[in-house]
């Protein structure tokens, strides 16, 4: 069952990643499929030990809030996917609520394993 999910999974941010380029217009320069991948997961940890710290509060919602984010891009600047996450985020703001919610799920399970 795990193999399936991380599958699944593995389509499923592929497919946002895909969109993503298709919004940017073309292929950024530092943002293959594994830095893309990487980035999220990276931002995701960021996230799940903010929640852990209580810096954030879990959100019933959505499985993760932009604002935080964004939060969490900004205090990481010197991170070496700092240029990623722009580039994922210049996408995030033409997602919808279920869009976002299945990217990140994706991305939550990649990381659970």
């Amino acid at each position: 069952m795990k193999k399936v999910i991380e599958n699944n999974s593995n389509e499923i941010i592929n497919k946002y990643y895909n969109e993503c380029l298709k919004f940017n217009g073309t292929l950024q320069q530092d943002f293959d499929i594994i830095t893309a991948k990487d980035a999220l997961a990276k931002l995701y940890e960021l996230y799940k030990n903010g929640i852990d710290e209580g810096k954030f509060m879990p959100d019933h919602d959505y499985v993760t809030r932009a604002e935080e984010l964004m939060t969490l891009v900004e205090e990481n600047r010197d991170n070496k996917y700092y240029r990623a996450w722009r580039v994922w985020f210049r996408y995030f703001v033409s997602m919808g609520y279920v869009g976002w919610n299945e990217l990140w799920q994706a991305v939550k399970q990649c990381c659970k394993e």
